[in-house]
């Protein structure tokens, strides 16, 4: 594991999002003529002409997110990325129609998801919306969102984007303009949803670096490199620590203040306000918070 997650490391550093973008690239070769002959050959021609519409501009967003990342792009990559996967083995299954094409347009689509989703290319997007001589990297998500919210959010985005089109397309003209003002609600709720996700990170600035986080905080922490004793691995049981990780699985981090730091953390509806000498947090790739700590002069356990 430890020499797989060292060769990811590696290619991202040299390559970085140029590997997801080729394969976003290739996704218009793999994809686009199989779901085309799909739902060419089993609907009507207006059907098959808004399919291949909606499908070519989800692809060149797509496209653009990647060659501008941001958190903006980071959040639209993501949805859109298995909205192809889906889109492919939705349209094989209700077409009864499997071949080599539609066997390479599934692997294709599903490889480019999962390049998506790697830590190292998220670090990348968010980093992308840095200003000047600062560094963001991500956090990873709570562990209440991974089963259930993250999926919900994303099921309302796909449904908002593509049902009203589809019903226009099948003449139904007044229930698919209803249908796609509903889903604008729909995808502004799940967008927003998902994009509190993509802006959660560790920001590091030249006076220290800022723990933001509005899943879990009612405001950004700013931690001042004087004020810091110490950063690392988090112990298996901390003392005095505040956990701001939302249970977030992979490897925690622990850094220790030379005083308490005040604290707003959300708790459902209410904020609690509170002081803490240490701050339990779990970035996505946590070695490479520690690298840049070091580079930047703060003090590794």
């Amino acid at each position: 594991m430890t020499a797989t997650r060292s060769s990811l490391e590696a290619l991202q550093g040299r390559w970085g999002l140029w590997p997801a973008r080729a394969l976003w690239f290739l996704l218009a070769v793999m994809v686009g003529p199989s779901v085309g002959q799909l739902v060419g050959n089993n609907r009507p021609s207006m059907f098959t002409g808004t399919v291949e519409v909606v499908l070519w501009l989800g692809w060149f967003v797509g496209l653009v997110a990647l060659l501008a990342p941001s958190t903006v792009s980071l959040t639209v990559i993501r949805i859109l990325a298995p909205m192809i996967v889906f889109g492919v083995a939705i349209s094989a299954t209700l077409t009864g129609t499997f071949g080599p094409g539609i066997a390479l347009a599934l692997v294709g689509s599903l490889a480019a998801a999962a390049v998506i989703f790697l830590p190292q290319i998220g670090d990348l997007m968010v980093n992308g919306s840095s200003y000047g001589a600062e560094r963001r990297l991500a956090l990873r998500p709570p562990a209440g969102a991974l089963l259930g919210p993250i999926q919900i959010a994303w099921l309302a985005c796909a449904i908002g984007l593509v049902t009203g089109p589809i019903l226009i397309a099948t003449e139904r003209w007044i229930l698919g303009l209803i249908a796609s003002a509903a889903g604008a609600g729909l995808v502004y709720w799940g967008g927003r949803a998902l994009h509190q996700l993509s802006k959660r990170w560790i920001v590091f600035v030249p006076v220290g670096f800022v723990i933001h986080d509005y899943y879990v905080l009612a405001e950004s922490i700013l931690l001042q490199r004087k004020t810091i004793t110490e950063l690392g691995p988090a112990p298996a049981q901390p003392v005095a620590a505040a956990d701001l990780s939302g249970g977030a699985l992979g490897l925690a981090l622990q850094v220790s203040l030379d005083e308490p730091t005040p604290i707003a953390v959300k708790n459902k509806r209410s904020v609690e306000s509170t002081k803490a000498p240490k701050l339990i947090f779990t970035p996505s790739l946590p070695g490479r918070l520690l690298a840049e700590a070091r580079v930047r002069g703060l003090k590794l356990a």
